[in-house]
């Protein structure tokens, strides 16, 4: 690994010789990679699978030593003859790993099957492609993308121009370009992606993933939910930041944090009330979900089954979910006088589908 500052514009120029280092952005479709500022750093990568490209990885660092950005310079066929025009171009990626983005070298257009240029809007459908990382593209093999013609026998001896793009991925790649949407998704989602992944893995300590969550970037902190779930070491240190992400206004992260509690966590009578006391700030969906969490709980504490009923009382939350709520109490909560205290109230309610609804888990959880 060697890291250059100042000076890297020329280090590269050295490392990657012929290679302008000029390049283009059409249309602005991503921003200005190479214009951020910060520490670029050069991963050595040994890529048995595309020996063309450059066998390193550049890593954008900002002042606080966190990753910014990673990137790849891209040389390689695109179809299976080797009769189309090669691919060249850089390929970012964020300093998490996800798709960020891709640049051009000037005069190094991408060009379709009959090799005319990729036009404005067919570049802002390629970066769209490449940012799904659930694409249909992901389960297909070259082979899979063209009608072949009954006059050719062998697949091998196909160029983008000869066959005819599947129907069904019509819609899905860019028009006389499967080829390279194909080869690009595969790319991005491929061995570089696990290398970057690699690398900072390598770096995961409990300071690290810290100083990842407090950049308040929601790529970062989707990050770091998912690394502390894969290693509980870090669990008792986050798990309070993450029930406060709950009511992020970023559906993503509320949602991957809401995941994140499930299982035998959730016997844990702390995280039971932390998790309760949150539920007044929490969407429909989100306490619907949260609820059904808990009724797979071993039990949930007294503590917990009262506040839930307060809530309800007070109209921090629906009366609606009373039912649901209802699933939780088991015949050892009646032995506690304020959980029988809060119900002899909803027995005693106006509504007479909440009064009838309490007097039948009373009798249920007294057989």
């Amino acid at each position: 690994m060697r890291t250059a500052g100042l000076y890297w514009p020329v280090i590269i120029v050295i490392l990657f010789g012929a290679i302008s280092f000029s390049y283009e952005n059409p249309e602005n479709l991503s921003p200005d990679f190479f214009y951020a500022e910060g520490i670029r750093v050069l991963h050595s990568f040994a890529d048995s699978t595309d020996l063309i490209s450059d066998q390193e990885i550049i890593e954008l660092k900002g002042k606080d030593g966190l990753p910014i950005w990673f990137a790849r310079h891209i040389f390689k066929d695109v179809c299976i003859s080797g009769k189309c025009r090669m691919v060249r171009l850089w390929l970012f990626w964020d300093g998490v790993g996800n798709y960020h983005g891709f640049q051009l070298l000037e005069h190094e257009p991408l060009t379709k099957s009959d090799h005319t240029q990729f036009e404005a809007a067919d570049y802002k459908k390629l970066d769209e492609i490449l940012s799904d990382s659930l694409s249909i593209l992901r389960d297909l093999k070259q082979e899979d993308l063209v009608v072949i013609p009954d006059s050719i026998d062998n697949p091998y001896e196909l160029d983008g121009y000869t066959a005819a793009t599947q129907p069904a991925l019509s819609e899905v790649v860019v028009k006389d370009a499967v080829y390279t949407c194909h080869t690009l998704w595969h790319t991005v989602y491929g061995n570089t992606q696990e290398k970057i992944r690699s690398l900072l893995t390598a770096r995961l300590d409990q300071s690290f993933l810290e100083a990842m969550f407090k950049t308040g970037d929601v790529s970062k902190k989707l990050w770091v939910v998912k690394m502390v779930d894969q290693h509980p070491e870090y669990h008792a240190h986050f798990y309070l930041r993450f029930i406060e992400c709950m009511q992020s206004g970023d559906n993503l992260l509320a949602e991957s944090t809401l995941s994140y509690f499930r299982g035998a966590m959730l016997d844990d009578q702390l995280i039971q009330t932390k998790l309760v006391e949150t539920m007044p700030a929490l969407s429909l969906h989100q306490n619907t979900e949260l609820i059904w969490k808990l009724v797979d709980c071993d039990l949930l504490a007294d503590e917990s089954v009262v506040r839930l009923l307060e809530h309800v009382q007070a109209e921090e939350l629906p009366v609606g979910l009373l039912n649901l709520i209802y699933r939780l109490i088991k015949p050892e909560h009646l032995e506690d006088p304020q959980v029988v205290e809060k119900l002899a109230d909803f027995s005693q309610a106006e509504d007479g589908y909440i009064r009838n609804m309490t007097k039948r888990l009373l009798q249920r959880t007294k057989e």
